[in-house]
């Protein structure tokens, strides 16, 4: 049996095709129109088609489509993605009506934990948080074999819970939110001030006067630019901040990464020790493991899918 999933960021839409087993196949993506729910619909239903065609599925035989959404879903509702500008819209209805099959659609860090739960790194745990590094940061979190939705389906939004006093102004229009120095765009950002500051230096030259992505910031780390190590130490420092928030709150058997940049060993390698030297109560209370997303970016298709598979 085949089913669609969706993931749907601030920058791109992917729509993969998924067996019940949790198998990933065809995967196509679509830049994501921001702040025009129609297009968004519109855009979405040619992705789903042309995804089944070009994996030589016949649209009738797919199944369903799950997706995951930046934000918070309420039932069939997605109440409130700044991200993408949608506030209370009406998902389900409007891609069921358009593509003619069963849809669900959920927070998009609650599916990629979900993947991870039933198929991936999560598998066995009872108490999960799954953390997502992307356009901004996700969380969701599975207690006592639950996931946690809270009123509303509002809660699990650890990307926003504030971790400093700089004044810098988030999307959701608190300031200092723990995406803004966390998120994959940060540690972006924060290539790209590298770049200006020493333009003669690795990095600048590795970049080649293009826009500065994660694998050429990681390839100038691991040829032994300094700079860049003195900036990923930073990022990390505030990385662990909110981890070490999030186990305090919920003191997870296992912490799941997820989002590209967290399938670098560099990254990842420090964040356990780091997690665990600085909880409440350090060795007197359970270790905290730390590992990244067996599926990486793939998470947030899967666990799409998982919404519609039976």
């Amino acid at each position: 049996m085949y089913y669609l999933g969706l993931d749907i960021g601030g920058m791109s839409i992917k729509c993969g095709v998924v067996n019940e087993k949790g198998q990933l196949g065809y995967v196509c993506r679509a830049v994501t129109p921001i702040g025009d729910f129609p297009t968004a619909i519109r855009v979405i239903d040619e992705l789903c088609r042309e995804t089944a065609r070009k994996a030589g599925i016949p649209w009738q035989d797919v199944q369903g489509i799950g997706a995951g959404a930046p934000g918070t879903v309420c039932g069939d509702i997605v109440t409130y993605a700044t991200n993408l500008g949608w506030y209370n819209v009406p998902f389900v209805e409007e891609l069921s009506r358009a593509t003619g099959k069963r849809v669900a659609v959920g927070n998009d860090a609650n599916c990629a934990l979900l993947a991870e739960w039933r198929f991936g790194s999560a598998k066995g745990y009872d108490n999960v948080a799954m953390i997502t590094l992307g356009t901004g940061v996700g969380t969701a979190f599975i207690c006592d074999g639950r996931l946690l939705l809270g009123n509303g389906a509002a809660c699990g939004e650890g990307g926003h819970m504030r971790i400093k006093n700089l004044g810098r102004k988030c999307n959701c229009g608190r300031e200092d939110c723990w995406e803004i120095y966390a998120s994959a765009s940060s540690l972006q950002e924060r290539a790209a001030a590298l770049v200006e500051r020493e333009p003669m230096g690795l990095l600048a030259r590795l970049s080649g006067g293009q826009k500065v992505d994660g694998l050429t910031f990681f390839r100038a780390l691991a040829e032994g630019d300094e700079s860049c190590r003195q900036v990923l130490l930073e990022f990390q420092e505030d990385v662990v901040d909110g981890l070490v928030n999030i186990a305090n709150l919920f003191r997870p058997k296992l912490i799941v990464m997820g989002g590209g940049i967290c399938a670098q060993p560099t990254l990842l390698a420090p964040l356990e020790f780091m997690v665990n030297a600085r909880t409440l109560g350090g060795k007197n209370n359970p270790h905290v493991e730390v590992t990244a997303a067996t599926f990486d970016n793939d998470a947030g298709i899967i666990g799409g899918a998982c919404l519609v598979i039976e």
